[in-house]
Parts: structure tokens; sequence; C-alpha cells
């Protein structure tokens, strides 16, 4: 079994979780730019300021960990385990160790100006283990033992200057309920976090039930009409006259039953329940997959076009919840066509030249994008409620109809991705763009999963990375600043 495509016995993804360590450390370049050099600076000052080496000391113990654990995380493979994950804590304990000994020594000392920096320090590092939140039980008890030893050197320094037993007393109190109050505040942090992980989990899988409710309807008429062709062959087999004429109804029916094998592996293949796989993809190719699941949801009165990028779009993604990002967004624009019309579905490479901050302060950055869009040419989005359409249970549907979580999965697909969804309406219509990272070669991950999904393509050798689009505002004055819901 492959320990990135698969969970622990407690949910964890390992590959997952690599990332995101990573990313606490290192991802975000001005935050860890500001870390580095508060503690740089810090250090310089504390060296001249107490004329003594401790602090260059310090200093090195730290860099010499970060460098550790920078390459450690990088250089972890496709298919990562448990015990990887186990090996980047326990770095990050000598991390942590390295880190809150200056911190605890200050605040032992008599200079007022020393103790203040050191509870500082040590406030701080409390705060960020919280904000880290492990999912590993054994890692977030490594780091409440090292801050537990910590606490402890802080009071049996401090007790030594003391004479009055209450005093002591009071300080052993003080420092206990401290790390008492630390440590279930870590924990709970940590439970919150497996069940909101378990809860996004599950309302993923609801949503793709919920879609492939839409799609029963077509497939059924999908297999009626194979066995029609199946069943038409074989009757007509015993009329026929020659050979050759039987041998061609017998093809024919054993394409048609091959065909039927092929819908029944591609829709077991999307409704099974997996753990979100990041792999290669052609958005090309997948939607000529939406368009043939897609095909029996949509009424006569409304006329479909996929119109397919030119060249290859290689983003990475999970396929299933791709489709199932897009099945809900046909599906809503056809609910917003109940008299008919026009449904596009398109996709385009498209270039954002600088970041782009949205309301919410997600910062979408530069780069090269593939914009997948859904556009519909119904009545549109009322002004009052464009800005709730992406909350979770919001439906504007009668009950039973709708559980109002397709745009809300479609939003947080986006996210998760390293994307984003945008919203366009007018009274001429509404067009939903998903936007996703393009993945250039020497940075995605290999589809290493089991293969029961439908081949997309993955085999084949990437071509060169096509020339984005750049998006300007109309009349060549620049760059447009981003993307966000409009109403017009």
């Amino acid at each position: 079994m492959l320990a990135s495509q698969q969970s622990d016995i407690d949910g964890l993804d390992s590959r997952k979780e690599i990332d995101r360590l990573f990313d606490l450390e290192y991802g975000r370049r001005l935050d860890a730019a500001f870390r580095f050099g508060l503690i740089l600076s810090v250090g310089v000052v504390l060296h001249f300021y107490l004329d003594s080496l401790m602090a260059v000391w310090w200093i090195a113990a730290q860099v010499l960990g970060h460098i550790v654990h920078f390459l450690f995380l990088r250089s972890r493979g496709e298919i990562c385990s448990r015990r990887d994950v186990l090996i980047a804590g326990a770095v990050f304990w000598y991390l942590v160790a390295a880190f809150i000994w200056l911190p605890a020594e200050m605040i032992t000392t008599a200079d007022p100006a020393l103790r203040i920096g050191g509870a500082a320090g040590m406030g701080a590092m409390l705060v960020f283990l919280i904000y880290r939140s492990d999912r590993v039980l054994a890692i977030m008890l490594g780091e409440i033992a090292v801050i537990g030893a910590a606490i402890g050197w802080v009071v049996f320094r401090t007790i030594q200057q003391l004479d009055h037993p209450g005093a002591i007393l009071g300080t052993v109190l003080a420092a206990a309920g401290l790390h008492v109050y630390f440590s279930l505040t870590l924990l709970a942090h940590r439970r919150i976090r497996i069940e909101a992980e378990r809860a996004a989990l599950r309302s993923v899988q609801a949503q793709k039930m919920e879609a492939i409710g839409q799609l029963a309807g077509g497939v059924a008429h999908d297999f009626n009409n194979i066995l029609t062709a199946v069943i038409g062959n074989l009757d007509l087999y015993d009329a026929m006259d020659t050979e050759a004429e039987r041998l061609n109804a017998v093809t024919e029916a054993k394409t048609a039953a091959l065909r039927a094998a092929e819908l029944v592996k591609q829709l077991l293949a999307y409704a099974r329940r997996t753990q979100m796989r990041i792999a290669r993809r052609d958005v090309g190719a997948l939607l000529e997959q939406l368009q043939l699941l897609t095909r029996r949801l949509l009424p006569a009165s409304i006329t479909q076009s996929f119109e397919a990028p030119q060249a290859p779009l290689w983003v990475a993604l999970d396929e299933n919840q791709f489709i199932t990002a897009l099945v809900n967004l046909v599906v809503n624009a056809r609910d917003a066509m109940p008299g008919g019309g026009t449904l596009t579905v398109s996709a385009r490479p498209v270039h954002l030249f600088t970041d782009d901050v949205q309301p919410d302060g997600t910062i979408l950055t530069a780069g090269d994008y593939a914009e997948v869009t859904v556009a519909d040419t119904g009545c549109g989005i009322p002004p009052e409620i464009i800005r709730r359409v992406t909350e979770p249970f919001f439906t504007t549907k009668a009950v039973g109809q709708g559980s109002g979580l397709g745009l809300s999965m479609v939003d947080g697909f986006a996210r998760q991705s390293g994307g984003l969804l945008t919203i366009d309406s007018s009274s001429e219509g509404t067009a939903m763009h998903l936007l996703l990272p393009i993945a250039p070669a020497e940075e995605t991950r290999p589809d290493t999963a089991p293969d029961t999904a439908p081949d997309t393509g993955d085999d084949i050798p990437p071509p060169e990375t096509p020339q984005p689009q750049g998006r300007a505002q109309p009349g060549g004055r620049g760059p447009a600043p981003g993307l966000r819901i409009s109403q017009a």
C-alpha cells in the first residue's frame, strides 16, 4: 500500500502533512524572513548587551537545526510514511529546545529588560505551537514535554532566589497552571483540526453522491441505448443468412457491451471514497470526460458548448474532486435556465501579473493559471445574495432539491488546489471561473495511486509550457489587478 496515497489509522495523510509542515516553517517567505530576521537581530543585540558568546551559540544552534529541518522536509519523496512525519517532529523538538532555552535563562536573571524579553520569547513560542497544531499525538506530547522542561527550569532557578514558602508555592502553582492550560489548549486545537478534516471529507463525499444522483438519469438512458444495441443485434443473429452478417452482429453487440463496461468503470471510479490524490492532469482531457458525464443532464432547450484549450493545460489536482466540482457548476447553470439557453464550458491559460488580495484576505499569487469557466445565459444571481452563494448550506432551491453545499465544495476544492473560484454575474447570465495553478513538469508529482481511475493521459510526455494569455484591461492599460466576485 502506498503511504503517500493512503491514510494511517488516525486518518493522517503523510505526504500532505509533510507539505503542511514545510509551508508553516518556510513556505510563507515574508513570514519566514521576519522570524529569522528577528531571531538574528535579537541575537546580535544580546551578544553586545551581555558581552557573551551565549547569544552567538543560540543563533548557531537554530541555524543548524533549521538547515537540517529544511533539507529533511524538501528531500522527502513522493511516497511519505508516518515515520517521516515523526522524524520531522523530532527535529522540530530540537528547534523548540534550541530556541526556548535562552528566553528561559533570561527570565531567571535580575535584569528587568532581559526578563521581559525572555517572557516575550517564551510566549511567542507557545503561541506558535498552538498555531502549528500538530496532527500526530506523539509529536504534540513531545512539544508539551519540551515546554514543560523549560518552565521547570525557570521555576527551579527562580525558587532558589526566594525565601518565603508562600512565594515558592505561588511560583510553582502559577507555572503548573500555565503548563496545564497550554497543554489543554494544544490538545483541543488538535481535536478541532481532526474534526474539521473529517467534516470536510464527509462534505466532499456528500456532494459526490448528490452529483451522482444528478447523473443517474443520464446513465440509465445510456444503458438503455446500449442494451437496445446488444439485444437488437442478438435478435437479428438468427435472421441473418451469411456468416459475415452474423459475425458483424456479434461484433456490434460486443462493442456495445464493452461501452457499457467502460461506463460502469468511469462511474465507479468517480464514486469511490478516496483521500485527495494530487496528479498532473490535462484540463482539456478532463473536459472531454465531463462532456460525456453531463450530456444527459441538460434538456434539449439548453445548447451546450465545450471549448477545449488549443494546447494542453497541465495542472496538479485531484481528478475526481475536479470532475465533481464541474458537475456541480453545470447543474447550477442548468437550474439557472429553466426556459432554456446556452451553457458554455471552456478552459484557457491566463496570467496574473501581480498578487491578488481577495476581500477575505486570501492571496492569489502572481503566475500562470488555467482558467476553467462554466457560463450560462440565465437571469444571473441577485446582488443581495451573490456574496453568500459559497457559504455552506446556503441555497435558494426548494427543500429537497439541493443541499447548499455545491458552490461551497467547489470553492473549497479550488483553494485546496492553490487556486480560487470567482464569479461574474449580470442580468445576462453568470460565469463561474475556476483558477488553478499551471503545474510545471519539474514540480509535479506522479500519480502513484492504484490504476482504478480513468486514464487521462498522464503517461503522455508533457509538452512545452504554453504561453499564457495575459489578462489585461481593455485598451491596453496593463494587467488587471485580479479576479473577484462582480455584479454588473
